[in-house]
Order: C-alpha cells, then sequence, then structure tokens
C-alpha cells in the first residue's frame, strides 16, 4: 500500500535557499562571467581569423604571381630555341638561364623538358625532376627537404599556325617560400617572423595543403591584455561567492537528496541477490521530497511486475535465437551459427572415431546474374540453391550460408568418397533445375570445394574451411571439374593467392610496374608461315624469380586489380614497341579484361597506340567472359577503338560462360578457339562439332586463329577445319624479344625458326 503522506518537491527547497542565500550575487557573477568571457573569446577568434585570412591572401597573390613569371619562362624566345637545338642546352642554362630578367631571385631552380616531359639535360645539381609525368601536373610543393619549394610547370606554346599541335616542350621552376613569405611581404596581424609550415610526413603536397598546414603568431593586442585582466578580477569575486553558496548548499543536499538516493541504492543492491518479494520502506522523512517518495512507489510497482514479465521472456529468447542464427533469404543457418558450430566441432565430435567432410560450394559468375538481371532474380537464384542442396543432405546436417553467394555443409561421418558423391549429387540438382523460368538465359553452375579431416587432429580440424576454399578455387579454373577434394598437391599449385610474397610482388608490379616484363607469343598465318601478331603474356620479376601468369591472375581477381592490370600491361607493351623489342611490320595482341572493356576511359588509354598503328597492328583480345554485363557499353567502347583503327578479338572463344549469339552485336574481326575446342579436332565426335562451328563463324566474316597448336596433328587438322591463323608451342613459345623471323615450312608442317622460350 503506498503511504500516502507527500512532502514539497526538491524544486521548491532549492529555490527558497537560493532566494535566502545568493540569488542576486550569482545572477550578477554569471552575467559578468559570460559576458568577459565571450568578448575576449570574439577579439582572439577576430585577430586569429583576420591572421588566416591575411595569410592565405599573401600564399595565393604568390602563386599566381609564380604562375605569371612561369607563362613568361615558357613564351621566351630562347627556351624555343633550346628546344629545337637542344645540343648547347647545359651551357645556356648554367651561364645564361638564370641571369637573364626573365627568372628573379627567388627561383631557386628551373628546368626545360621536351614534347615527352624528359629534361632536355640531366645535370648532378638539378632540384626539379628529370621527367614529369603527363598530362602536365599542377603546381604542388615539394616537401622533401627541410623548407617547402613550390614547383610549377607550363607548357611551351606551339608554333603560330599550326592548328590543334601539341606543345613544343614545357618548362618547370622551383620557387622558394619562406624568405618571400618572412621577407617580401607586409603584414598586420602577422609577426612575418614566426611564419612556418607543420612538417607534412610526405614528399610532395598541394598547395592546399601547403596553407592549411600554415603556422604563425599573431601580433599581441593590447586591448585583449586589458580584458584579460578584467576578467580575472570578475572570476576571482564569483569565487568567493560560489563559495558562500557551495557552503551553504553542501548540508542541505546531503539530507535531502543524499539520503534517500542511498536508500534506494541499498534497496536495488538487495534485489539483485534477492528479486522476489522485496518492497523499499518509507523513505520520508523531517522534510520529505516528493520525488524520492514517487520512486519508492515506482520501483516497489516495477517489482510485482517483473514475475510477470519473467515468464514471457523465456518465450521470446528462443524465438530470438531462431532468428538470429538463421538466414532470413534462404532459411539456411547463417554465418553467426556457422562460426558457432565450427567452434564447438571439436567438442561436439568427442571421442567418437568418425570422419568429417567440410563442403564449401559457390555460385559461378553470380555477380553477373545480379548486374544482369537485377538483385531480385538474385535472391530468387540464392533460394534454389540453398533448396537444391538443401535437399540432398541426411538427416541431421544443416546448411550454411557464409557469405553472399557461399554455402557451407559439414558431413559427419562420412569418407571422402561418400562425401564427393553427395556434392556432385548437389550439383546434379542445380543444373538439372529449369533456371528460365527465373528468366535466366544462361546455364547456372557451381563449384564445390571439399577437405576431410581426423578427428584426432585438432589443427587438421580448424584448417579445414582454408583447405575447401582452395579446392574450391581449383573448382572454379576452367578446365577442372566442378566439384575438387582437397589435396596438398592443391595447396602447393595455389600458393600463389596464399602467399604474402607474391601478393606484394603483383601488387607493386600492377600499382608501380616495379618488376613487370612482357613475353611475347607468335601468331603465324598457317598457309603462308608468317607471324602477324605477338601475343603480350605478362610475367613478373620479383629477386631473380619470375611469377608466371597462373600465380598473378588469382591475386589479381582477388584483389579486384584487373584495370589496374590492364594499364600498367598497355604502359609496359607501349615502352616496348618503342623499344623495338617488338618486329616492325607484325603485330601485338594485347588482352583485356572484363572490367577494363566497360571502363569509360578504355578509348584514352590506346590513345598513345596510335602514333604506332603505321608500324604495327595492333590487336585487342577480349574474353566472352567480359560480356555477360552492360554488353551495350561494351560493344560501344569496341566499336571506337576498332573506328580508331585497332582489331577486335575474341579470345577463349568455348571455355567458361559463353554465347554464340555475342558473336551476331559484337564488333569483333578475329576468334580466338579455346584449347580445349582445338584439341576437340583429334576426335572424331567433337570434330563435326568443332569444325561446322568453326565455318559457321568464317561465313559470318570472322577470322579464325587456333589456340594450344602443340604437334603436327593438331596443326593438320586445324587448317583442315579451315583455321586461317594459330598459336602455340610448335609455332613459337613466348619470349622476351619478340624478334624472330618468319616461319618456315617443312613439307605440310610448320615449325618455327627459333623455338627458344
Amino acid at each position: 500500500m503506498a503511504d500516502s503522506r507527500r512532502g514539497l518537491s526538491i524544486s521548491s527547497y532549492a529555490l527558497i535557499m537560493v532566494a535566502l542565500v545568493v540569488v542576486a550575487f550569482v545572477a550578477y557573477g554569471l552575467f559578468t562571467y559570460r559576458e568577459f568571457q565571450r568578448v575576449h573569446a570574439d577579439m582572439e577568434a577576430t585577430a586569429h581569423a583576420a591572421a588566416r585570412d591575411e595569410l592565405r591572401l599573401v600564399m595565393e597573390r604568390m602563386l599566381r604571381e609564380s604562375e605569371e613569371m612561369a607563362d613568361r619562362f615558357a613564351q621566351w624566345e630562347e627556351v624555343s630555341q633550346q628546344l629545337d637545338v637542344p645540343r648547347y642546352y647545359a651551357y645556356w642554362r648554367s651561364y645564361r638561364m638564370f641571369n637573364h630578367s626573365v627568372l628573379p631571385d627567388y627561383v631557386t631552380d628551373a628546368e626545360v623538358y621536351d614534347r615527352d616531359g624528359v629534361a632536355l639535360a640531366k645535370l648532378d645539381v638539378n632540384e626539379l625532376p628529370s621527367q614529369i609525368g603527363m598530362p602536365l601536373p599542377p603546381a604542388y610543393v615539394d616537401y622533401s627537404a627541410t623548407e617547402p619549394a613550390l614547383l610549377v610547370f607550363r607548357a611551351v606554346p606551339a608554333i603560330a599556325g599550326e592548328a590543334k599541335a601539341r606543345p613544343r616542350g614545357y618548362v618547370g621552376v622551383r620557387i622558394g617560400l619562406l624568405k618571400q613569405l618572412r621577407e617580401n611581404r607586409v603584414y598586420r596581424y602577422i609577426d612575418p617572423q614566426t611564419i612556418g609550415f607543420a612538417p607534412a610526413g610526405k614528399a610532395t603536397i598541394t598547395w592546399a595543403e601547403l596553407q592549411a598546414a600554415a603556422q604563425f603568431t599573431v601580433r599581441e593586442n593590447p586591448m585583449s591584455k586589458s580584458v584579460s585582466g578584467l576578467l580575472s578580477g570578475a572570476i576571482a569575486n564569483l569565487s568567493v561567492i560560489l563559495g558562500i553558496f557551495a557552503l551553504l548548499l553542501f548540508p542541505a543536499l546531503v539530507f535531502l537528496i543524499v539520503r534517500p538516493l542511498r536508500a534506494i541504492s541499498a534497496h536495488i543492491d538487495r534485489l539483485k541477490s534477492s528479486p522476489g518479494g522485496l518492497m523499499l520502506d518509507n523513505l520520508a522523512g523531517v522534510l520529505p521530497i516528493a520525488e524520492t517518495e514517487k520512486i519508492r512507489e515506482s520501483l516497489n510497482e516495477y517489482q510485482n511486475r517483473l514475475i510477470d514479465v519473467h515468464s514471457s521472456l523465456e518465450e521470446k529468447s528462443e524465438e530470438l535465437w531462431t532468428m538470429a542464427h538463421h538466414d532470413a533469404l534462404t532459411g539456411a543457418k547463417n554465418r553467426r551459427a556457422f562460426d558457432e558450430f565450427m567452434q564447438n566441432l571439436p567438442a561436439l565430435l568427442g571421442e567418437r572415431d568418425i570422419g568429417v567432410c567440410f563442403a564449401l560450394f559457390d555460385v559461378n559468375h553470380f555477380k553477373a546474374i545480379n548486374d544482369s538481371y537485377g538483385h531480385s532474380v538474385g535472391d530468387k537464384v540464392l533460394n534454389v540453391i540453398a533448396g537444391r542442396i538443401a535437399s540432398v543432405l541426411r538427416r541431421g546436417e544443416e546448411l550454411f550460408r557464409i557469405g553472399g553467394d557461399e554455402f557451407a555443409v559439414v558431413l559427419m561421418e562420412c569418407d571422402e568418397t561418400s562425401a564427393l558423391r553427395i556434392a556432385e549429387r548437389c550439383h546434379e540438382k542445380i543444373v538439372g533445375y529449369d533456371f528460365s523460368r527465373l528468366g535466366i538465359r544462361e546455364p547456372l553452375r557451381i563449384s564445390a570445394g571439399l577437405a576431410s579431416a581426423r578427428v584426432d587432429d585438432i589443427d587438421d580440424l580448424q584448417n579445414l574451411q582454408w583447405k575447401a576454399d582452395v579446392a574450391m578455387y581449383r573448382a572454379k579454373r576452367p578446365g577442372h571439374a566442378n566439384v575438387v577434394m582437397f589435396t596438398e598437391a592443391l595447396a602447393r599449385d595455389s600458393e600463389g593467392l596464399f602467399s604474402s610474397w607474391v601478393n606484394t610482388a603483383v601488387y607493386d608490379a600492377v600499382v608501380y610496374g616495379k618488376g613487370l616484363l612482357m613475353h611475347y607469343q607468335p601468331i603465324v598465318e598457317l598457309d603462308s608461315g608468317r607471324i602477324c601478331h605477338y601475343e603480350a603474356l605478362v610475367r613478373i620479376e620479383q629477386d631473380g624469380e619470375v611469377i608466371m601468369p597462373s600465380n598473378i591472375f588469382p591475386v589479381v581477381e582477388a584483389r579486384r586489380l584487373e584495370v589496374e592490370l590492364d594499364r600498367a600491361v598497355l604502359r609496359r607493351v607501349l615502352a616496348d614497341l618503342r623499344g623495338g623489342k617488338v618486329q616492325l611490320g607484325t603485330g601485338v595482341s594485347i588482352n583485356l579484361s572484363g572490367p577494363s572493356v566497360v571502363h569509360d576511359q578504355v578509348c584514352t588509354w590506346f590513345e598513345d597506340f596510335k602514333p604506332l598503328l603505321k608500324d604495327y597492328r595492333v590487336m585487342i583480345e577480349v574474353t566472352e567472359t567480359a560480356l555477360i554485363t552492360q554488353i551495350g557499353l561494351a560493344n560501344e567502347n569496341l566499336t571506337r577503338l576498332q573506328r580508331l583503327g585497332f582489331e577486335i578479338a575474341l579470345d577463349d572463344f568455348g571455355s567458361g560462360y559463353s554465347s554464340v549469339r555475342y558473336l551476331a552485336s559484337m564488333p569483333v574481326d578475329a576468334v580466338k578457339f579455346d584449347i580445349s575446342l582445338v584439341h576437340g579436332l583429334q576426335d572424331d565426335t567433337q570434330r563435326v562439332m568443332v569444325t561446322h562451328l568453326a565455318q559457321m563463324i568464317l561465313e559470318a566474316g570472322h577470322q579464325l586463329v587456333a589456340e594450344g597448336i602443340e604437334d603436327v596433328a593438331t596443326l593438320e587438322a586445324a587448317k583442315a577445319a579451315g583455321f586461317s591463323r594459330g598459336q602455340g608451342y610448335l609455332l613459337g613459345r613466348p619470349a622476351e624479344h619478340a624478334k624472330r623471323a618468319k616461319v618456315v615450312f617443312d613439307n605440310v608442317a610448320v615449325f618455327p625458326s627459333d623455338r627458344r622460350a
């Protein structure tokens, strides 16, 4: 039963106490303190803001003056003379350039560059880069020394009358900053001798970053000192007043608030150890507070309701556990449930002598399905996949969805043979489903990786998922079964994907070009033996070892570096063509990945190849899988490249996720048959199909290239099927220098004159 006694509210007691003691003094003190504090802060902020704006304007004016000076330097007639006849550039630079009025004293260094951005002479004393990147970089700050320096680059204008001509060259100047800012400028708010810049932490920064790093001291303001004195006096007076107020307030707070709150706290502590049936006694004293009495009554009422709530919590807890451990889309167990299951697996197995196998399923090209048909169709695909796999599992075995399109199953009391059979049945169930019901036209497949472990080997159990992942990766590669069981040999073959050394080497090569080199394999005209193209094949050299594509591309695909690799390869091939590594009059064939084909800048990447088209034929090889999504954008980019003079080839035709219908719309000059189709020419059953497919493509006006010609029999079969060009070890191995002479004939067989790898 609630106590009927009621006291005044705590606000009433506080109001009476403050009114009797210091209401007027506190109000005056707070007002004075806040006003002085505001005025002082405003003055300091105004002075600092004015100083910051002053320095910003000075630096912006200095940047404009530097750029105007660089423009005058670029337009200097003698600079154009040096670009025309650079033979005496070193002498002119030492004895003429800095002695002319074009370059002021604050210019610490200057340089003249040719059209390719290369300095006209390499000098040990040069503080500017020997080569500048294209396009021309904007003005930036060199912070590699103790003091920053401004670097400005400008193009030397083309000769008058040349329409759309490239600049004749470029100039760069290096300007000392601190001396200019401290000695040659007038400041109102800043002490100029204190101007400096915080360390940047990197060698080069932008002009905006330098402005943000500026440091300085504001000139002392006499008014600020006076305000500080007034503020100090006000604070001292206010402290005395507040001290008196605190002496009176503290005992009152202890009696009115602390005492009841301690009683409430003690009651809550008792509830922790004995939650049932405890009631809080009356807290009222000489001066009871209404709020504490309200708290006491609420606690007692809440205690009475806890028993009713507790019974329903147990029911909800089980329901929430189910929701937290199941995937809402597919109904399979989710990642949380999987992690808990794997953590408890050793304890679950106990001492039982049984076999355990981990099966990992992944939907091939699921991203392409999502991008092409939408996420709603993708969700339906995942539902079908989960249902088909679950229908094969034995009683008691759980299906886990551990990623976007990855599913896992732990098979108990199962040897490797039984596990392979179960995984193959899952694959058959999925292959047998008619996905055209969902509007999907392409065939849909899964890849499965399996790994078994001994119950008595804890480390082996903990590595199950990793091993299954290695096996699944092998299953996803072309030419391999869709279901693969892990072996130690697989781990060794896949070490490129999981080796940090290889990962680092690939990343350095792709991003920085370090160690990236190209080998060139000839593509031969089978009727004449003439080499028409060399296919550019990527290699990476690291610490004296050569990393092959089988270890490069898994890392590139896993880290989504396809576009970066393609751009690095284009730069490397361009340098090799300019360096004469490829024989004049032939051509080079460059592979381009799917993400690059649909990139909005892909045509710009090939601009530098256009001047070389008079000496070389450049063919762009695109795999079929590149055009599964965004086929409209891909066709648009390829058509533009074809109009610029580049040939287009469809690579690896007949492998992976392919469709002949792409040939009807794609701007393709040549079709390269995959090695699996070419080798099928020697099989009586496959020969007819491959030959008819080749004839159909020939009638459509495309050239045919046969890959994988490694013996005379394959060569003869390819020629009989109508292939006009071929590629393979019989015709020539990849080599760093592509300068071999044409291939010679020996009766009906074609052999390369130089077979060195």
